[in-house]
């Protein structure tokens, strides 16, 4: 009968053979195979020894099972189903029970290790006088066999562990008692004629079943191998070529190099796994982990040689150059394997398509302690592939270290800065390691890792760079570090002194920060150094080395420890594994950035050209002379950038910092009498008022949002922050007393301490002076405070609107069905309550101004700050309708209708900076419409890069298959079938790669062309519409 599903309990009758048979009326089996989870039949059904032999055929080589009596158990505990072929329930799906086994009328624990009655042959040999008393534990075939057998056929496996039954339980015996000897030199099975045991016949071989001691016999014959090249055959790695006496097989090396690669165990971890496995009572297993280490650093830098085709040149390994086994980016550009052969010559609008980018950092995880040295642990790769040749790189350090000069930063307090002025760290020999990466792919370059000694310093940084450098390089190269505002002042100054290490060369470099990082400098960074306004590099974050780091920070705990050439080596094989990871999956990956991007640029291109024909209706001479603008600052950037403002606008904390300089100049010069309070000046005590008046209107509305059913944990917050905010009112009011006596006076029977908090009143200057005599320096104080608080509100409204129009432009193109929507619609709403509260602090504001401007004789003000109504809250290109939703801001139906195109202007808030509302003076519009302009490019550039990068990488893999397939044919390889069969073997690796690409990029240059993608390929500049002479009336 055959065999049916492993899944379901069945009962079969016992061989003839055995004596119980007229003993017993029924029989179980236990099926000690893999459970797939499917629930079992519910119909149990008791057969007869007469039906089942009538029903059944027996095949005891079929089924590897234990049989046992149903009497010698408790059948309550132990009735298993029958089922029969075409039962339904043998149909379910699997996992559709997955909790069956926790029934009571089902067994989840196979009897495995039980055996009962004696079996009187062997299932091979079938000898009745030989006891048959062993079984494997790792075959699939757990049927009995004779001592003999067992070793028999084992001689393929000899590294298999095997259990013999005492009479009462399994125990595990190895091979080598059993008397199984590994020959070494010959086909399995066949016997040489001159042995040679290994030394003491005591060989240790780790596998990734555990650690085996076995018994090995070289081959001794004339015509034999040296032992190391016997057992390297038989794919035992050795520990010594002298006399070996532990190795350890291929399949566990491959096992550990790429657990180590995805997981980021340690040799220790995984060699104290091995020891578990073979022996988990605590018995003493050999000690090899030493061993294990050496093979585990000869087998990574083998293997790396062997991948990097080094077996196929004649000069071998001591041929190697500098950086040539590495892992290279198929979609970097690489002269002579894929890129135009007169790439060098071609036009300014196309050269930049063949750019290098790079980007710099440093990880201060990946330290190393002081421990071992170069003698003792020297590096097998001497610079083969990322991590630099040291003998050279100490040189360099040890002749320029202390003639290159750490600059003092002019920009913010950066920590690459600071950390270039700390120590090495006590017991530390290296603080980190400093990299130089593909900044679009995040693939590591050659030559382009090394040690830092004392943290990131120029000296470090220079080396990998211009290391790199000299790897095949195009002519144009985008370098990103995240100080580059710092580090590029005087970097070609420095390498002049590099020489004879780097020379001077003829690329073209242009240095960035990183988009991340840049918001931690200074504006003139953030306009000068800028991914988003700097032509020419697509959408590039250069933000990769971090997101390569979380990748590699695993292994820092394992490295850190590690001697100096191991952990060379081994940075070397983990950042070779993430390369070839980044190239398999290169396909996908641009193929993903393919379709991210044509949404991206038909999106911005949309939006600039509306954002562009919005202005240019009222005022059409603005846009011809901003694009004249950027187009000379993007031709030379030491013209005017565009991008920067060309004044300061007013804040409250600059309000701040003039305001504390005059009261300490005051202070200084004697004239104190205002100041009363020994920590509190005045204008520190009108800036807390208006931060406290902030966070009642923030409380109020918090408390407005949480709804009727709060949970415990908000109303715990909001009164933790209630109790915050009324100790602060209550410190504040008590300084506020000193300043202005009689304010008190003015808050009535209001009692602080039971008022709720978001009403209590500070009674401001602005608002005493109606019932109380205020002094003059306070008023002009708070004057220029709410002056500037009224210019961010407007900037706070501005953004808000800005934000509002993309996303109802973006549902409205973009989002499809009810979970969408619905998403959308909230995050709307959000910003249409912020748009609200904008408002209402503008005209809290304003009020007060109105009343500080009268007392002190303030009004030309009036025309720059008009009073907010609601039909002046719009975007550039709206009416209130539009930018709301059909509602007013206050969520009320809008019935004014929307405003004609013809008659549309643009809202008086968008000119802040104008004297009396005049255009000329504001910087908003330009800033904005240049954003805008370079939002479009950039997506454009982008799918113009991802277009070369794709035929690139198509280039670079067949440039590969060609490569591999020249080392096949060969002299030197073709007579060796080893390395010809790799080399072939390689090079259909390669095209297969190729092959994918092809299919899964068939379809990019119709998407490309999608939304008129062929106009996009050239960068977009606002041409204005023709408009036709069309006679029309007013009504």
């Amino acid at each position: 009968m055959p065999r049916q599903s492993s899944s379901h309990i069945q009962s079969y009758d016992y061989p003839d053979t055995n004596d119980f048979e007229a003993q017993l009326e029924f029989y179980s089996v236990v099926d000690i195979g893999q459970g797939n989870g499917r629930r079992p039949s519910r119909r149990t059904t008791h057969i007869p020894v007469e039906t089942k032999k009538a029903t059944y055929e027996f095949d005891a080589s079929d089924v590897p099972y234990i049989f046992e009596p149903l009497d010698s158990i408790d059948q309550d505990a132990y009735e298993y189903d029958v089922v029969q072929m075409g039962d339904s329930d043998a149909e379910e799906d699997e996992g559709d029970f997955p909790f069956a086994w926790m029934e009571p009328d089902c067994d989840p624990i196979p009897r495995k290790r039980n055996r009962k009655g004696a079996i009187l042959e062997c299932c091979t040999c079938h000898k009745t006088n030989v006891p048959a008393y062993f079984r494997c534990e790792e075959c699939q075939d757990l049927r009995l066999r004779c001592q003999d057998c067992i070793v028999r056929d084992h001689q393929a496996q000899p590294f298999h562990w095997i259990e013999e039954w005492t009479g009462s339980f399994f125990v595990r015996r190895p091979l080598k008692q059993l008397g199984l000897v590994v020959q070494l030199g010959h086909d399995i099975g066949e016997i040489c004629s001159a042995p040679e045991a290994s030394s003491r016949d005591e060989f240790v071989v780790m596998t990734t079943s555990g650690i085996h001691k076995i018994s090995l016999n070289y081959c001794g014959c004339h015509t034999a191998q040296h032992k190391h090249v016997q057992l390297l055959r038989s794919r035992l790695f050795p520990a010594t070529v002298g006399d070996p006496r532990t190795a350890a097989t291929f399949g566990l090396l491959e096992h550990f190099q790429l657990l180590s690669f995805m997981s980021k165990v340690s040799a220790f971890e995984y060699y104290q796994t091995l020891i578990r496995l073979t022996d988990n009572t605590g018995d003493a297993v050999p000690d090899r982990y030493r061993a294990f280490t050496r093979i585990v650093r000869q087998w990574r830098h083998i293997r790396l040689m062997k991948r990097m085709g080094r077996g196929h040149h004649p000069e071998g390994i001591a041929g190697t150059a500098q950086g040539e086994c590495v892992v290279l980016c198929p979609a970097c550009p690489h002269p002579g394997k894929n890129l135009p052969e007169n790439y060098e010559s071609e036009s300014p609008e196309l050269a930049w398509l063949y750019t290098l980018f790079v980007g710099i950092d440093a990880n201060f995880r990946l330290k190393r302690l002081d421990v071992s040295s170069e003698a003792n642990d020297p590096s097998l790769n001497c610079g083969y592939g990322y991590v630099v040749e040291e003998r050279q790189y100490k040189q360099y350090l040890a002749e320029l270290d202390q003639q290159i000069e750490q600059a003092e930063s002019t920009c913010n307090n950066h920590d690459a800065i600071k950390s270039a002025n700390m120590r090495g760290g006590k017991g530390l020999a290296s603080s980190g390691v400093g990299t130089v990466d593909c900044s679009r792919h995040d693939m590591k370059r050659p030559t382009g890792v090394g040690d830092l000694q004392r943290g990131e310093r120029y000296v470090n940084m220079d080396y990998l760079f211009f290391s790199t450098l000299l790897r095949n390089i195009p002519r144009h190269v985008t370098g990103s570090y995240d100080i580059a505002c710092q580090w590029t002042k005087h970097l070609f100054e420095r390498l002049i002194r590099y020489a004879p290490y780097f020379t001077p060369t003829d690329h073209h470099f242009k240095f960035l920060i990183p988009k991340w990082h840049i918001a931690a400098h200074q504006d003139s960074c953030r306009a000068n150094f800028s991914f988003h306004y700097t032509r020419h590099v697509g959408r590039t974050d250069s933000e990769a080395p971090e997101r390569g780091w979380a990748a590699m920070n695993g292994i820092a705990t394992s490295t850190k420890e590690m001697g100096p050439g191991t952990r060379r080596d081994t940075l070397d094989d983990h950042f070779g594994d993430h390369n070839w990871r980044k190239t398999v999956n290169m396909c996908s990956a641009l193929l993903d950035k393919v379709k991210d991007a044509v949404a991206g640029r038909n999106e911005q291109v949309d939006n600039f050209e509306e954002f562009s024909d919005s202005i240019h209706l009222s005022h059409p001479e603005l846009i011809p002379e901003w694009t004249k603008s950027v187009q000379s600052w993007e031709a030379d950037p030491t013209k005017p950038n565009p991008f920067a403002a060309t004044k300061e606008g007013i804040s409250a904390t600059t309000v701040r910092l003039q305001l504390a300089k005059e009261d300490n100049v005051d202070l200084e010069a004697g004239n104190s009498e205002t100041i009363v309070h020994d920590d509190i000046s005045p204008s520190e005590l009108l800036s807390q008022g208006l931060e406290i008046e902030e966070q009642q209107a923030k409380f109020a509305a918090d408390l407005k949002d949480q709804g009727k059913h709060p949970t415990d944990l908000q109303q715990a917050k909001l009164v933790e922050r209630r109790y915050r905010l009324r100790r602060r009112i209550l410190a504040w009011a008590s300084v506020q007393n000193l300043y202005m006596p009689g304010v008190s006076r003015l808050r009535g029977n209001i009692n602080l301490n039971n008022e709720p908090v978001e009403t209590i009143p500070l009674v401001m200057p602005s608002a005493a002076i109606v019932g109380m005599e205020v002094d003059s320096k306070l008023l002009n104080y708070e004057w220029r405070y709410r002056y500037a608080q009224a210019f961010t509100s407007l900037d706070e409204l501005r953004g808000h609107l800005l934000m509002l129009g993309k996303l109802c432009k973006s549902k409205d193109r973009f989002v499809r069905g009810q979970r969408g929507n619905t998403r959308s619609q909230t995050l709307i709403a959000r910003v249409r309550e912020k748009i609200q509260a904008d408002q209402k602090k503008y005209r809290r504001t304003r009020e007060c101004l109105e009343r500080l401007g009268s007392k002190l004789g303030k009004t030309d003000w009036q025309n720059i700050l008009l009073p907010l109504l609601d039909e002046d809250v719009r975007g550039f290109a709206t009416d209130v309708q539009e930018t709301t939703g059909g509602k007013d801001t206050t969520g009320r139906k809008n019935m004014t209708g929307k405003t004609t195109e013809g008659r549309r202007k643009l809202s008086w808030i968008w000119k802040r900076e104008g004297v009396a509302g005049s255009m000329d003076s504001s910087e908003l519009l330009r800033l904005e419409w240049c954003k805008s302009r370079a939002r479009a490019h950039r997506w454009q550039e982008e799918c113009l890069l991802l277009e070369e990068e794709m035929r690139r990488v198509k280039q670079f893999f067949q440039h590969e298959v060609k490569r591999w397939q020249a080392l096949a044919d060969d002299p030197f390889n073709k007579d060796d079938e080893g390395r010809h069969a790799y080399a072939l073997r390689q090079a259909r690796v390669r095209e297969q790669l190729y092959d994918r690409c092809i299919n899964s990029w068939r379809d990019v240059p119709t998407y490309m062309a999608l939304a008129d993608g062929e106009a996009l390929r050239k960068l977009v500049e606002y041409n204005p519409p023709v408009l036709k002479d069309v006679t029309t009336l007013d009504s």
